[in-house]
This record gives structure tokens, C-alpha cells and sequence, in this order.
């Protein structure tokens, strides 16, 4: 095992006289998992499998029966961002395949490959992957793809504003995760990985002119939280607009366990040690 291994070359350094001050690196922690994961069956990995392709908004992009959409066609300035029919691409990719899609932000003919938020699908567990992509391939060929991405204005805007491929997005997020806030937060720190980043950033900072940090969740109790992750009823009006929607028709689909995790991580980090500010 890889944390065996590591803790052996540091108990060899520290026997060579490493400075005690030396940062030692943070050690894997165990993979984060949705409930459901220990299924037992094909129906419970498939069922399974459904809930989190709703969760993580894969029928949000992709349309209800995954034979693609224009997620942009309301804002032809941002340009055509054409989430692709999935069910024609099915056939030919490998489980593998899609792995190193979700971990890697590689695609299997090598494109450079925007827009779909594997930055944070990176984070899901073996089981919670193999349930979605599972799930997936119970759906039949049919339809016809849509065309590649056309980039418009907003696009590059976004990219100014720190936005970049799958493959740099996935790198960081990957070095540049949310705040550690210890052993009893670390399941919704890792929940909000993959459920919150994918707007509010990788640290959670949020995008300028896009999305909050969420720090904002201080301006919220627990239960307020609770409520708009569950109806997306915000706490001084009803919508709040994309968060109102994700909230209504993905997060609602959250275990109370899971979104208590998240709630308790995200109140939590609002009260994080900040660094210090250079005088």
C-alpha cells in the first residue's frame, strides 16, 4: 500500500535528521463515499447509479434521455456549448475509458476537452462511478450527435477569470482542495468536492462575476442551509436563480446524512483559521 510505503520513507528521513519543521505531506485520505455505495446487486448499483447522475446534473446537460443539448442556447454570446448525445458514445467507450475521462479530463480520442465538470467528478469513489456509468449504459443508442463546441465571447471571458480545460481544472482542483477541517468534517469536504466546486471553485472561493465564495454560508443557520440545499428557497428571497435550480432538482436528491455533512462542513470552513495578512 502507497501509505505504508510513504510512511516508511518518512520515518527513513526523520532517522537521517530531517528538520522538524519540514511539512510533512497530507496522507490520502480514505475515499469519499455517497450512501448507497455498498450496494449488493445489479439493481441497487443501478438505482444507485440514477440518483447520482440527478445529483451531479448528468440529465441536466445531457437531457433526460442523454442524447445531448445546447446547455447554452439561451446565451448565443457565450457560443454553442453542445453537451453530446451520450447513448451514441456508450458503445465505444470502455469502463476504463471513461475513467480516465472522469479522473483525468481525457477523452478517448485525445481532444482537448472543455466544459464538463470532471474537475470535480475526479473525487467520486470507485463504487459511485461505476454505479453512474453503469446506470448509463442501460440507455439505448439513439438520436443524432451534436456538433463540437463553438466558443463565443463569454467563453474567453470565463477563461480570464481563471476557467481552463478539463485537464488543467482537474489538475487544480486536485492540488488545490477545500479547506481541511479535520477528521469529522472530512466526508463533507469531500461531498462538497464534487457537489459544490464545480461552481463555487476548487477552494470553494467561488468564480468572480460567476459564483460566491462560500463564505456566504455564514449569513445562514444551519437550518436555513438545510432548507435552500433541499427547496432552494433562499433565506431573504425564494429564487436565487442557478442555485434555486440545482438545489430544487439535484441537490434535493441528497440523504439527510449527506446533506447534513455538507451543511456542518460548509459552516464550518466560514469559521477556518485565515492567514495572515502582510502588514
Amino acid at each position: 500500500m502507497r501509505l505504508f510505503c510513504a510512511f516508511g520513507l518518512l520515518l527513513a528521513i526523520a532517522a537521517c535528521g530531517s528538520p522538524k519543521n519540514a511539512e510533512e505531506p497530507e496522507p490520502t485520505p480514505a475515499a469519499i463515499t455517497f450512501d448507497g455505495a455498498d450496494y449488493k446487486d445489479e439493481a441497487a448499483k443501478l438505482a444507485h447509479g440514477k440518483r447520482l447522475a440527478i445529483i451531479l446534473d448528468c440529465t441536466g446537460c445531457h437531457g433526460a434521455n442523454l442524447q445531448g443539448t445546447n446547455v447554452t442556447k439561451d446565451d448565443p454570446n457565450y457560443g454553442d456549448m453542445n453537451a453530446p448525445n451520450i447513448t451514441l458514445l456508450l458503445a465505444k467507450y470502455s469502463d476504463a475509458d471513461f475513467d480516465k475521462l472522469i479522473r483525468q479530463g481525457v477523452p478517448k480520442d485525445g481532444r482537448e476537452f472543455w466544459f464538463m465538470p470532471v474537475e470535480s467528478l475526479q473525487f467520486l469513489s470507485d463504487a459511485d462511478l461505476a454505479a453512474i456509468v453503469g446506470y448509463l449504459r442501460t440507455f439505448e443508442p439513439a438520436g443524432e450527435q451534436l456538433p463540437p463546441i463553438r466558443k463565443g465571447k463569454g467563453f474567453y471571458e470565463d477563461i480570464e477569470r481563471g476557467f481552463g480545460n478539463a485537464r488543467a481544472q482537474v489538475a487544480r482542483y486536485r492540488d488545490k482542495p477545500p479547506a481541511n477541517l479535520g477528521p469529522q468534517h472530512e466526508r463533507g469536504r469531500g461531498l462538497s468536492r464534487i457537489n459544490c466546486a464545480a461552481c463555487h471553485n476548487g477552494e470553494l472561493q467561488g468564480y468572480t462575476g460567476f459564483t460566491p465564495n462560500l463564505d456566504i454560508a455564514g449569513a445562514y443557520s444551519k437550518a436555513e442551509l438545510t432548507r435552500l440545499l433541499t427547496t432552494g428557497e433562499g433565506k431573504t428571497k425564494k429564487n436565487l436563480g442557478m442555485m434555486s435550480d440545482m438545489a430544487r432538482n439535484h441537490f434535493a436528491q441528497l440523504t439527510q446524512s449527506e446533506r447534513e455533512a455538507v451543511v456542518a462542513y460548509v459552516k464550518a470552513r466560514v469559521d477556518r483559521p485565515q492567514p495572515a495578512q502582510a502588514e
